[in-house]
């Protein structure tokens, strides 16, 4: 009697479908998302020169005081290398997006190189 009603049960659902589909984002809690995400980033770049002024107080010799951090001066070569830091990670960070529109781009430039040609 067991084996009947088993061969007769419906398989388990696994994911929703229709209407009950669960949706997370909308193109108005990407955006949301996204002013999140650039300030996290930008809070992650504070924390590195942050860090980064620390580092150049103790390769002074000073000790890591809040009164010595406030008056550390920033030499050029080590505000080019907090430059170059940021806009690495930037980069990277930033990658899927910055493909996507480049590849955009230039897709639009092909198209108007082919109308010149033709």
């Amino acid at each position: 009697m067991q084996e009947t009603s088993k061969a007769a049960r419906k398989p388990r659902q696994r994911w929703a479908k229709g209407q009950s589909r669960p949706r997370y984002l909308q193109p108005d809690d990407l955006d949301k998302m996204m002013i999140m995400f650039v300030a996290l980033l930008s809070e992650v770049s504070a924390l590195r020169d942050r860090i980064d002024t620390h580092e150049a107080v103790a390769e002074l010799g000073a000790d890591a005081t809040t009164a010595a951090i406030e008056a550390y001066e920033l030499t050029p070569e080590r505000h080019a290398r907090r430059e170059a830091g940021r806009q690495a990670m930037l980069t990277r960070v930033l990658r899927a997006i910055t493909e996507e529109r480049d590849e955009a781009v230039s897709e639009t430039a092909g198209d108007t190189l082919s109308e010149l040609l033709a």
